[in-house]
């Protein structure tokens, strides 16, 4: 069911995913030189949505990167300045205004569960995990840290300015920054760092050609429609060419994508895809594909989605073609007017690779679904033909092209990691914080988000399901309660309340770092977690996300039925069981992780 409370609906006869940006007004990217979709006028597009200003964010120091070597800060901290991709001689950038936000935090309604026990903290409720510790709070590092070219590679080594260069990213999946949780030091990703890159690369004269795959979103519902839509906003600062579209964008809806995606003052959408259609389809649209001018080349891209991908896509409002068909009109043109062929193919790389011998016009094919980097480097259908593209998975490297006139070697090709070698933008920094704030705002409710039962329990009103707070399991478990008080785990509600943005009003951070909460489905338990001020006791990665809900035991221990006391104690024991802890230390938060390490660090037996 589309959400109605954010956005504005227009009635559209046609739009054939030639679509784009609306929402978040920071300072906008000018369009690049030469730049259209075909030698046809495109259909006007419709008004833009109206969005609240961006907050402030703090100004990161931006970097002067040699490109021939690799990207490494600027000892002067200056500022590089914003070029034109297609001129030699950069502009200054102007710095982009923004509004702060306000420091009140949004309180969340709280959730009417059976009492069965008294309130077990007396602080402050806006106090988190105040108690004494040794150890670093979750999200510190522990460790010195790492050099990102020592780790990752240099880049673009023995490169010169090229003629032309060619950004390709794709299949972020919702992964708009890298979570933190290890250490941004040690993780990849995010739109910020990828902003940065651009600017670096702008900044030494080099003309670019920004495209994205596609795949910006993973999950439904209210808070993928919110993240879809930075991710939006993102691309157009960044000044992209051409988007394409996954299958979960497009299970998000017509409208949303309308309304989301939709570019001002009739500018030709960046979202085309040549073989899919919102509410209506026509193949001989001139939306259809893009030819784009960087120095003294033209690029001529196009998008399609792959028939594995179509069988994913549930929406009546989403008319799809067969990427060969759709392809058969697109290609001639595209053959005549560039002198680069690119084919953004959100499909396996079976079927990309089948569509780059069925159309040999193409120099290059990117690759929807290949392994989670890309390779160091590109393979060459049946070795001499296109070059076959993989980009990764969840946004953590970016693809660079370099064209030259070089008759051996036209196209160089970059896997770009994106590491702590780029610091955070500050458009990017903005955007993220109005994403922040628009989750604060909503609420659990607002987003959603609707309490389920824990297993335990048998109805609402059954104490085995209720949540008590570890302080509460401290009262009889000392020893245990102090060992879990000096780790990371008491402090990871503090962690999350402390960066800038804070995240502990985010649904997909706070599922690991409050007590209550289901980890890797993104919702409360009923009892569970709902905000510093309602559920203080809750705060923390505590003792009944391991053990389960304390209630029944509690409960049991205060009455007189033994048998009701044995059953609950043998309901509380757990194996120690690596399965439980991967829930949130995963490959994604938590890279490095290795049980038999890091369970020392926790290990707590019975009661004192």
């Amino acid at each position: 069911m589309l959400s109605h409370h954010r956005f504005v609906f227009r009635a559209w006869p046609l739009l054939a995913i030639s679509l784009s940006v609306s929402g978040c007004t920071p300072a906008q990217t000018p369009p690049a030189a030469s730049e259209h979709p075909s030698p046809v006028a495109a259909a006007p597009a419709a008004a833009p949505v109206a969005a609240a200003p961006l907050p402030a964010a703090k100004e990161a120091a931006p970097v002067n990167v040699p490109v021939e070597k690799s990207v490494a800060a600027d000892p002067s901290g200056q500022e590089p300045p914003a070029v034109t991709p297609d001129t030699e001689k950069p502009p200054t950038a102007k710095p982009t205004t923004v509004t702060p936000l306000a420091d009140k935090p949004v309180t969340a309604k709280p959730t009417t569960v059976t009492p069965v026990m008294e309130k077990a903290a007396d602080r402050p409720p806006t106090e988190l995990a105040a108690a004494p510790r040794t150890r670093p709070a979750s999200g510190e590092s522990k460790k010195p840290k790492k050099d990102p070219v020592k780790e990752n590679g240099p880049i673009f080594e023995g490169w010169t300015r090229p003629q032309a260069a060619i950004i390709i990213t794709g299949e972020m999946a919702g992964y708009i920054e890298p979570c933190g949780c290890a250490g941004l030091e040690n993780q990849k990703g995010g739109v910020s760092r990828r902003d940065s890159l651009l600017k670096q690369l702008a900044a030494q004269g080099w003309p670019l050609l920004t495209a994205d795959l596609g795949g910006l979103v993973h999950r439904q519902g209210t808070q993928a429609e919110l993240k879809f839509q930075m991710a939006v906003d993102a691309l157009r600062i960044m000044n992209y060419s051409l988007v394409g579209l996954g299958p979960d964008d497009l299970r998000l809806g017509a409208g949303i994508l309308l309304s989301a995606t939709t570019e001002p003052d009739g500018k030709p959408n960046r979202f085309a895809a040549a073989n899919v259609g919102l509410f209506e389809l026509d193949l001989d649209s001139p939306d259809r594909f893009r030819i784009v001018e960087r120095g003294a080349r033209k690029i001529g891209l196009v998008a399609v989605l792959g028939k594995s991908f179509q069988k994913q896509v549930e929406s009546d409002d989403v008319k799809l073609a067969d990427p060969v068909a759709a392809l058969e009109k697109v290609v001639p043109k595209l053959a005549s007017t560039a002198d680069v062929r690119i084919l953004l193919a959100y499909a396996t790389p079976d079927e990309s690779e089948q569509l780059a011998r069925r159309f040999p016009q193409f120099e290059v094919v990117v690759t929807a679904g290949g392994g989670d980097q890309p390779p160091r480097e590109p393979r060459r259908v049946d070795g001499h033909g296109a070059m076959l593209i993989e980009l990764g998975h969840k946004g953590m490297y970016a693809i660079a092209l370099g064209l030259y006139p070089d008759a051996k070697h036209p196209i160089r090709y970059q896997r770009v990691p994106l590491d702590a070698r780029f610091p955070d933008a500050p458009e990017m920094k903005a955007l993220m914080a109005t994403y922040q704030q628009q989750l604060r705002t909503l609420g659990w409710e607002g987003l959603g988000l609707r309490p389920t039962l824990n297993p335990r329990g048998t109805s609402p009103d059954d104490p085995a399901g209720h949540f008590v707070g570890s302080e509460a399991c401290g009262r009889c478990h000392k020893t245990a309660f102090d060992i879990w008080r000096d780790t990371p785990h008491a402090t990871a509600t503090e962690t999350l309340a402390r960066l800038k943005p804070p995240r502990h009003f985010d649904p997909e951070c706070v599922s690991c770092h409050v007590t209550g909460w289901k980890p890797q489905e993104f919702v409360p338990y009923l009892t569970g977690y709902v905000s510093v001020e309602a559920t203080p006791q809750l705060t923390g990665n505590g003792c009944e996300n391991c053990h389960g809900p304390g209630g029944g035991h509690v409960s049991a221990e205060a009455g007189q039925n033994l048998g009701l006391r044995d059953k609950q104690r043998r309901v509380m024991r757990v194996a120690r069981d690596e399965a439980s802890c991967l829930k949130c230390h995963d490959l994604d938060n938590s890279p490095e992780f290795d049980f038999s390490t890091y369970w020392p660090q926790v290990e707590h037996k019975g009661k004192d």
